[in-house]
């Protein structure tokens, strides 16, 4: 009867420690990977925003430092300063300047919010404004 009770305590023992050692890495892993998940500080509060809003230019004021955007859907108008260096550039690549938007030439501003204020960081000019056209009147043509 001593034999049968040691046996059973031997295989107690293996058991224990079969599921020790299968189970110790995988919670081993999960502890690792929740330690590389917590957020840094920059990423808590206080971090940029950074976001882009496209519609039709409405006034440029070189005076103030101001782009006044007109939305492209609904009518809803947005002001943007223009303070600093940013890229304006035109879809060939090419590299312009803020004075030289026409009103009604469509574009999109990339901007980042830091405090609660805006701050243009690129502008992308979609195309140039062209008027509409009036439909020409037809011209009689040469009498027969």
């Amino acid at each position: 009867m001593r034999a049968i009770h040691a046996f059973r305590t031997f295989k107690f023992w293996i058991l224990i420690v079969f599921l020790t050692l299968s189970v110790g890495p995988t919670v081993r892993a999960q502890d690792e990977q929740r330690s590389t998940k917590v957020p840094l500080i920059g990423k808590v509060g206080g971090g940029t925003n950074r976001q882009a809003y496209s519609g039709k230019v409405q006034t440029v004021d070189p005076k103030r430092k101001l782009l006044v955007i007109d939305s492209v859907e609904g009518s809803h108008t947005e002001f943007f300063p223009v303070k600093g260096n940013f890229e304006v550039t035109v879809p060939g690549g090419k590299k312009t300047r803020v004075s030289e938007l026409i009103p009604g030439t469509n574009i999109i501003i990339y901007y980042q919010v830091k405090n609660d204020r805006r701050e243009v960081t690129a502008i992308l000019i979609l195309g140039s404004h062209t008027p509409e056209k009036e439909p020409e009147a037809t011209k009689p043509g040469p009498p027969s």
